[in-house]
C-alpha cells in the first residue's frame, strides 16, 4: 500500500473540511453583505478537533502516525518485576511494546479492572518473558512482567501520536469517517 499520509495545519484541515461539505469553493461573481451570518470557521473547528481526537482513539493503526517513544519512556521495576512505565505526554494509544528480555512484544492491551488485568494480582497466572501482558492506567501502563531483582528496559514503545506541532496526520482513507462523524 502506498503512503497516502496527509499532513496539514489547522486552516488546511479546515478548508479541506470545507471543500468536503460543499461550502467552498465560494462565489466570488457576486457581493453580499450580512451582518447576521454564522462564523462557520467557529462552527467547524470544534467538530474537527473532536474528529480527529476520535480517529487517533480509535481509528485504524494504518491510518494514523506511529512513532516509537522508547527514549521518552521512564519506568520503575518492582521487586516481584511488575513494571511501572509512564506514557509519555504525546502518546494517545499504545500499538506494541518490548521489553528487553521478552520474547515478544505486546500488541493488546488490558483495561485496569478487566479480568485479565485482574489474573496479573496473581504470581501464578502473572504474564512473563514468554506471555508477557500490559495493563493500560490513566497516565501510565503497567508491564507484567521481568524476571524478579532486574531492572527494565523499554525496547519498544510504538503509539498513535499526537504531532507536536498541532498539525493533523492521517491517511486519506481516514476522510471516509468523516461524513459517519457528521452523520450527514
Amino acid at each position: 500500500m502506498k503512503n497516502y499520509m496527509m499532513n496539514l495545519t489547522e486552516d488546511e484541515m479546515l478548508e479541506l473540511w470545507k471543500t468536503r461539505l460543499r461550502l467552498l469553493p465560494a462565489r466570488r461573481d457576486c457581493t453580499i453583505e450580512r451582518d447576521d451570518g454564522i462564523d462557520i470557521d467557529s462552527v467547524l473547528l470544534p467538530d474537527i478537533r473532536e474528529w480527529y481526537a476520535r480517529l487517533l482513539a480509535g481509528g485504524d493503526i494504518g491510518w494514523l502516525p506511529v512513532e516509537d517513544l522508547a527514549l521518552k519512556v521512564a519506568c520503575e521495576t518492582d521487586d516481584e518485576g511488575v513494571v511501572t512505565a509512564l506514557l509519555p505526554s504525546e502518546c494517545v494509544r499504545p500499538v506494541e511494546w518490548k521489553l528487553a528480555g521478552w520474547k515478544r512484544s505486546v500488541v493488546q492491551f488490558h483495561v485496569a479492572g478487566s479480568y485479565k488485568a485482574m489474573c496479573q494480582r496473581n504470581i501464578y497466572l502473572r504474564g512473563d518473558a514468554e506471555a508477557p501482558v500490559a495493563v493500560l492506567h490513566d497516565d501510565r501502563m503497567v508491564l507484567y512482567s521481568v524476571e524478579p531483582g532486574t531492572t527494565a528496559a523499554v525496547k519498544q514503545a510504538r503509539c498513535v501520536v499526537r504531532p507536536a506541532d498541532g498539525s493533523y496526520r492521517f491517511h486519506e482513507a481516514a476522510l471516509s469517517t468523516m461524513h459517519d462523524y457528521l452523520k450527514l
